[in-house]
């Protein structure tokens, strides 16, 4: 487990209600994604920090391979959110009292009966707190990169700029009268 992050509890059906209740295998299937999503949020955390660490160290081929494991985990999050929203709205249309709308898992726990409602909202609190984190160190990420391109551009600025002030020498290592020439033209 994470250090920062207290273990969230899986949901678990008391043994009366499992037989009974028509929404069981919807909630253990949602309760499957939810951990799904806990873990792959864990993931991108750990992969936001190793490119803070590749940053450091200037090394592409580990931003490289962290962009490519960062892209398929988002799309497995994504492609795991359009099956979360179907058994999502399944429990809310099970459920009396639940809007026929799209539900929010927020929405659907404040209609679950407790025994059931408990689990389902530490799980929503971890999974928040682990999307929160994970946007911080994103967000770190953002102004680590964002500051290094301003200093990359800055150096080639200074680089373009004496490039302009300097001498150019001639065949015979005598200043030469004539147009500047410059290594770069213009800058990124």
């Amino acid at each position: 487990m994470n250090a920062g992050h207290p273990p969230t509890p899986a949901v678990r059906l008391p043994a009366q209600s499992q037989p009974t209740t028509a929404f069981a295998l919807p909630l253990r299937e949602l309760s499957q994604y939810l951990a799904d999503l806990h873990d792959a949020l864990k993931r991108l955390g750990a992969l936001a920090a190793e490119k803070l660490a590749a940053l450091r160290t200037a090394n592409t081929a580990a931003l490289r391979d962290c962009a490519v494991r960062e892209n398929e985990l988002v799309r497995q999050v994504l492609c795991d959110e359009q099956q979360r929203d179907a058994v999502l709205a399944r429990l809310a249309q099970s459920l009396p009292g639940c809007p026929p709308k799209p539900v929010r898992l927020t929405e659907l726990i404040e209609h679950l009966p407790e025994p059931l409602a408990g689990p389902l909202r530490a799980r929503s609190a971890g999974l928040q707190e682990m999307a929160t984190e994970l946007q911080r160190k994103n967000r770190l990420v953002e102004a680590v990169v964002r500051n290094l391109q301003a200093h990359i551009r800055g150096v080639f600025a200074e680089v373009a700029k004496a490039a302009q002030e300097s001498l150019v020498y001639g065949a015979r290592g005598q200043h030469e009268v004539g147009s500047t020439r410059c290594c770069m033209d213009a800058v990124g």
